[in-house]
């Protein structure tokens, strides 16, 4: 880890042009992990954009530079593309055209489904987000400041699931208490990306909730949301949060018309699961214990065939 952050350093240091981005459907690891990386670059003076695929969530437009981040790019070639919090090159959406223009590729993050696509990857599974590992990035190079540690904050926080998931460790609550130092504050955060839900979204996931579906064992739980319209937020994670209630159920999972014929499917699970397996089987990726993937077809198709796969799956974890 040491040799590839000293490498990556003087990749920085030699280089003055640099296109940042993240995989597509941002979130809080994305985002914050682009923006620390776009203020740290910019205090060492350099040349930065940053191009992603998809528009900036409004509740996250208050992490300091949100306003600089492009979804349309006219310049073509950069010394370096730094790709963050991001499995595989193709999860960057159409910005994976211009990755290829770069000299070289810095891949860093923290999925154990990543490919290993860059020139130089600095990957950790271990790692809660892709915010920690910028984090040692940050200390390393000796550059922190009140903005830098605030998007590093959001993402730790985000990925965590407010530090509650398994990914969360020593060094996790390490790093954010060397963060609070600069002056974060977790209110703002949590409001922020928290306090979201209107009255009508309280009806439609309590019309959800009351139509959950289980197997026999009741391990296995799921929803089916016949037409899901993307908001300004996602109501994903509130969903979840409630069905995390539920005792003995091991995984959960969400299906969601996105439109005609695409089911957006995403899995959240207890430490004995790991759905990062499930949803490569389809697919997708992400973490041992929140995956999703995205499935062509009809809703009660993609329904039949992940459910009689998740049961085979975990029949064999017995």
């Amino acid at each position: 880890m040491r040799n590839l952050l000293k490498e990556i350093i003087e990749k920085i240091k030699n280089s003055k042009s640099f296109l940042i981005t993240a995989h597509v459907s941002l979130e809080g690891d994305a985002l914050g992990s682009e923006l620390a990386t776009y203020a740290l670059l910019r205090k060492l003076k350099k040349r930065v954009v940053i191009y992603n695929n998809d528009h900036t969530p409004p509740i996250y437009k208050f992490l300091p530079h949100s306003g600089v981040i492009k979804n349309v790019l006219k310049e073509d070639k950069f010394d370096v593309a730094i790709v963050l919090d991001c499995s595989d090159s193709s999860r960057t959406g159409r910005v994976k055209d211009y990755l290829a223009r770069a000299k070289c590729i810095i891949n860093i993050d923290h999925h154990i489904s990543n490919t290993f696509f860059g020139d130089i990857n600095l990957v950790d599974s271990k790692a809660s987000s892709a915010c920690q590992i910028l984090y040692r990035l940050c200390d390393k190079i000796e550059i922190m400041d009140k903005n830098i540690a605030l998007c590093l904050y959001t993402g730790i926080f985000t990925d965590t699931g407010n530090f509650t998931y398994t990914n969360t460790t020593k060094e996790t609550h390490r790093i954010v208490a060397n963060l609070m130092h600069y002056g974060v504050s977790p209110r703002l955060i949590y409001e922020n990306v928290h306090s979201l839900c209107e009255d009508k979204d309280l009806k439609l996931i309590g019309k959800i909730i009351s139509h959950l579906k289980f197997d026999a064992s009741r391990r296995i739980c799921w929803a089916i949301i016949n037409k899901w319209k993307d908001k300004d937020y996602d109501l994903t994670e509130v969903i979840f949060s409630i069905m995390r209630l539920l005792k003995n159920v091991e995984v959960l999972i969400l299906f969601k018309k996105v439109d005609k014929n695409k089911i957006r499917v995403n899995f959240r699970s207890r430490p004995t699961v790991d759905v990062n397996r499930i949803a490569q089987f389809f697919g997708g990726g992400g973490h041992k214990s929140a995956s999703g993937t995205t499935i062509e077809g009809e809703l009660a198709q993609a329904e039949r065939k992940v459910i009689s796969f998740v049961k085979r799956y975990t029949n064999k974890l017995k």
